[in-house]
């Protein structure tokens, strides 16, 4: 994905620059002729003392490593063809299509027996119930029960019976007001005599702030902007990310945007640069909200908002209002593209 190797990209250009030799300056051993304090010597004025040798120490890259930078180059250069707040979006992105998709992991149990804890997904707001379901084969269970505890905790909040099939078993959490932060599940059953206990983690929270409303689309240079009303009940710097559909459904962009928010009525525009539409006109649809309150110091937890409808359908719009002028990365930018692509030594 590009953004994974941007990240990494950036991760092995800092380590090589913060590690990368300096010259080596070499200084000469004292042999046994040479005393430990060297005497004054008088230098006649027809003598001109010899000129300090200089000597010149030439880095140079490895191969497989200017190979690496090359890709890196490669890579980062792409990026800066697109503005970061409005990125391609493709039916192979699924953890940007469903990023609060739960991943099932699958325990292998005596005799290719498996048990597999189910959930809808990883993160809740309240007042959501918590679904939880067991999936087990290959073994019968018996004594099935499912437990909620505080994650570092042992404080079990709720406790529930699973009923269901030799294959199937499942309960519900119904919220309650205090359940804030993170969570463990963690189910407990019978088999051949011995009691095993399954465990995963989920996230659940009283939203910070709701999405609303979506208002009329305009456009300003290549950019489509779209205004997201939000109804804010803590303020603070916030960030939202949505996906981009055309009316079919196609996935067209990914869309982030960034603002300080007062408690409230507040807004979030999103921008949609015009080569991520792919020459379609809309309608589009707007959903798979991801609202964010960043940590507004050191070791404070990221909190989260909720929309009131999962997606927002959005009307026509007219490509011709926008320009096709091309993004301009900024210098900071240009300068570490720059910096990549000497070490690869195409500059």
């Amino acid at each position: 994905m590009k953004k994974a190797v941007l990240i990494i990209s950036l991760a092995v250009l800092a380590g090589l620059w913060f590690f990368w030799p300096g010259p080596v300056v070499v200084a000469e051993p004292e042999t046994a002729a040479q005393p430990a304090k060297a005497k004054a010597k008088i230098i006649p004025a027809s003598v001109k003392p010899a000129a300090p040798q200089q000597v010149t120490v030439t880095e140079t890259i490895s191969a497989p490593v200017s190979e690496s930078f090359k890709i890196l180059a490669s890579a980062y250069a792409a990026e800066l063809e697109l503005p970061p707040y409005s990125r391609p979006l493709s039916a192979d992105d699924e953890h940007l299509l469903a990023p609060n998709r739960y991943i099932p992991q699958t325990v292998p149990l005596e005799g290719s027996a498996s048990a597999t804890i189910v959930l809808p997904k990883f993160r809740f707001s309240y007042p959501e119930a918590i679904p939880v379901t067991l999936q087990v084969s290959g073994i019968q269970v018996s004594d099935v029960n499912v437990a909620l505890s505080a994650e570092g905790t042992t404080t079990v909040v709720a406790t529930e019976e699973m009923r269901g099939t030799p294959a199937n078993w499942s309960a519900t959490f119904n919220a309650e007001a205090d359940w804030n932060g993170a969570f463990e599940i963690s189910v407990s059953f019978s088999a051949n005599g011995q009691q095993q206990v399954l465990k995963t983690g989920i996230e659940y929270s009283h939203p910070v702030a709701t999405i609303t409303g979506v208002g009329d689309s305009r456009g300003a240079g290549s950019d489509m902007l779209i205004p997201v009303k939000i109804a804010v009940q803590q303020g603070g710097y916030y960030r939202l990310r949505a996906n981009l559909f055309t009316e079919k459904r196609q996935p067209l962009a990914l869309l982030t945007g960034n603002a300080k928010l007062s408690e409230g009525q507040g807004e979030i525009t999103l921008r949609a640069f015009k080569a991520v539409l792919q020459q379609q006109s809309g309608p589009y649809i707007l959903g798979t909200f991801m609202l964010e309150k960043r940590p507004a110091v050191p070791g404070e937890l990221t909190q989260y908002g909720d929309s009131e409808k999962a997606e927002y359908q959005l009307d026509y719009f007219a490509l011709s209002q926008l320009t096709d002028e091309p993004w301009q990365p900024d210098a900071e930018e240009l300068q570490r593209l720059q910096f990549l692509q000497q070490m690869a030594g195409q500059q």
